[in-house]
């Protein structure tokens, strides 16, 4: 049987037309969107704007009412294994009785398959992983025992140790500590500087600038989409946010007050 052509290979993220809708009341809305490959992008958004659904979508974790989804030109269930994906630490069951290192460990039996137990070499990919995140010596401990920033850094080398094309990330940096952000962003933009794409969610104006080089406004719709430079305006993010909304220029604030309940926002899943 003849291979189904690629559409729009040169992207890492292609999105045409693509709703989903929640009892009838629509999450995302006519939404288009391309990502080309080996950048680290935001997907920025009030809280309820569906930033995560955009992700879950994407991935097949929930199904949408129209539209179509494209990885490096192929439909995503075609590409699960070159995706890694971090999702946000409280969809997470952190009591569930296991190790750093067998949580690692996981993110191997998508290319493994489920009945076929790890050996040496995942092991040694694992550790790895850990090394690079900085949690090798917590290998042995339990997933629950573990602070925020320490969940996260090991849900990242499980993200890792699948050698994905493309990075997902749903709120990497909520409610970790600076030292693990600061990890975190470096640990990204290597694997961008390696060629890898990195499509995160993300809730901080201020450190826009700072962390990534491509931009999607979304709330509900997409209000702009391309690099930081240009989609990081005034008119942009009062059409995103509404209200008086801060504009931080590298990083760093412009003149003017900013608006109460603007940038960071609070840590907690959105639809």
């Amino acid at each position: 049987m003849a291979e189904t052509p690629l559409h729009e290979p040169g992207l890492a993220l292609h999105i045409e037309d693509l709703t989903v809708a929640y009892q009838g009341a629509p999450v995302l809305w006519d939404i288009d969107l391309d990502i080309p490959p080996g950048v680290m992008a935001a997907v920025v958004g009030p809280n309820g704007a569906g930033k995560s659904t955009l992700l879950k979508a994407v991935l097949g974790l929930v199904r949408p009412s129209a539209g179509h989804v494209y990885l490096l030109g192929r439909r995503p269930r075609r590409m699960l294994k070159r995706i890694g994906y971090v999702p946000q630490r409280s969809a997470v069951d952190w009591d569930f009785p296991t190790t750093v290192l067998d949580v690692v460990m996981m993110g191997r039996y998508g290319q493994l398959g489920w009945l076929r137990r790890p050996g040496r070499e995942t092991r040694e990919r694992a550790r790895a992983a850990l090394a690079q995140v900085g949690m090798e010596r917590l290998a042995g401990r339990q997933i629950g025992e573990l602070s925020g920033g320490q969940q996260q850094r090991v849900f990242l080398a499980r993200a890792m140790i699948q050698q994905p094309d493309i990075y997902f990330l749903d709120e990497p940096m909520a409610g970790v500590d600076a030292t693990t952000e600061r990890t975190v962003v470096d640990l990204l933009q290597r694997e961008r500087d390696a060629g890898k794409t990195v499509i995160a969610v993300h809730h901080d104006l201020q450190t826009v600038h700072d962390y990534f080089d491509w931009l999607a406004l979304l709330n509900v719709r997409i209000i702009a989409q391309g690099p930081v430079a240009e989609v990081y305006t005034p008119e942009n993010l009062h059409k995103a946010y509404g209200g008086q909304i801060p504009l931080f220029e590298g990083g760093r604030k412009a003149r003017g007050q900013r608006a109460a309940g603007a940038g960071r926002a609070p840590e907690g899943a959105e639809p």
